[in-house]
């Protein structure tokens, strides 16, 4: 069963011919179904189904889900060309989503907390890490201080933030709790991490500045660095911020996102 209602003409046709491609053994394509399940989409692949947000998300898994993980761990995150995870080792998730990311340092053998605030989102992240073992979830925002935040949720795009949109139509804002990242390492009992993955949307810098313990204890880190605070990249507020901490910092455009690296060396 294919899904109308989110999708465009445009897009349903552009699903459509993905999987005939996918029939075809063209392109490297998979066939991707989709199907509603309450507040949630199914995306139906060959291994696997993966709840999302939104069907917009198809696109993700058309070359299907092993290459969505590497694309979004190694290729735009850098894991294994510029930061490292062994096995054993404790990796942070700050916007999990879906959990793709989440899933891919638990294929490698880490102890992986998955923190993600968006309530639809994390019922789809529920859903995908309940047969992965070795991942945490934390549902909250991670904000510069423990309390509550407004927080901006675009369903139809499966885009979400606190940062306030310049554009609010289609956004659905609502009062969620939020927790300081130490607040956070605290209550988990985590004294030390070897790498935080964070796509915050904009709000990276209040991310650090509610972290400014563990991250003193924080081997690497990996932020979308991009051009998502009302159409501003946070780049150069996050490697002063990250300097201060001691790290090593430095940018890299990966698969057209601005990410920026802290390394601990």
């Amino acid at each position: 069963m294919i899904l109308l209602d989110e999708l465009t003409w445009k897009e349903t046709f552009q699903l459509l011919g993905s999987n005939l491609a996918a029939r075809l053994g063209l392109n490297n394509r998979q066939v991707v179904k989709l199907v509603r399940s309450g507040p949630v989409v199914i995306a139906r692949l060959a291994d696997r189904d993966v709840a999302v947000p939104s069907e917009r998300r198809w696109r993700h898994y058309r070359r299907g889900w092993a290459a969505r993980l590497d694309r979004l761990a190694r290729q735009q995150f850098g894991v294994g060309e510029v930061v490292f995870v062994k096995p054993g080792q404790t990796v942070f998730d700050i916007g999990a989503n879906v959990g793709e990311f989440s899933t891919a340092m638990a294929d490698l053998g880490a102890r992986v907390y998955a923190i993600e605030g968006d309530p639809t989102v994390m019922k789809c992240l529920e859903h995908n890490m309940a047969k992965t073992a070795g991942v945490h979830l934390s549902q909250t925002v991670i904000w510069k201080t423990s309390g509550e935040v407004t927080f901006y949720s675009v369903p139809k795009d499966a885009d979400s933030s606190t940062i306030a949109p310049l554009a609010t139509e289609g956004f659905e804002a609502m009062t969620l709790p939020a927790l300081s990242l130490d607040d956070l390492a605290r209550s988990l009992g985590i004294e030390s991490i070897d790498l935080i993955k964070c796509d915050a949307e904009g709000a990276e810098p209040e991310v650090i500045e509610g972290g400014q313990q563990i991250l003193r204890h924080t081997r690497q880190v990996a932020f979308d660095t991009g051009a998502e605070r009302q159409g501003q990249e946070t780049s150069d507020t996050c490697e002063t911020m990250l300097k201060d901490l001691g790290f090593r910092v430095f940018h890299q455009t990966r698969r057209g996102r601005k990410i920026t690296f802290g390394i601990r060396d």
